[in-house]
């Protein structure tokens, strides 16, 4: 009798169980292809994000280029150390 209560239970909650999975991959969404889903592990940059990122690089260099040039160009010039006095 014990027996057959556990198989019983058993069959109900696996009946349960696999019901739950079945809600949750038919929620309305469409499945992600596996491609999708590697995308977010995946570091690399596409093409498009390549040319991008150095195109970004390159305007930030020229553009500190730019301001050090201008720096340079607004400092006063120093004046060359003169020798200290000879003293007798």
């Amino acid at each position: 009798m014990h027996l057959r209560l556990a198989v019983r239970l058993l069959a109900v909650l696996l009946l349960l169980g696999l019901g739950a999975c079945a809600d949750t991959i038919t929620a309305g969404q469409p499945l992600a292809s596996s491609t999708e889903l590697l995308r977010d592990y995946d570091k690399t940059l596409t093409k498009s994000e390549q040319k991008a990122a150095i195109d970004e690089l390159k305007n930030d260099q020229e553009k500190a280029a730019k301001e050090e040039s201008a720096a340079q160009q607004d400092a006063p010039a120093l004046a060359p150390a003169q020798p200290a006095a000879k003293q007798d």
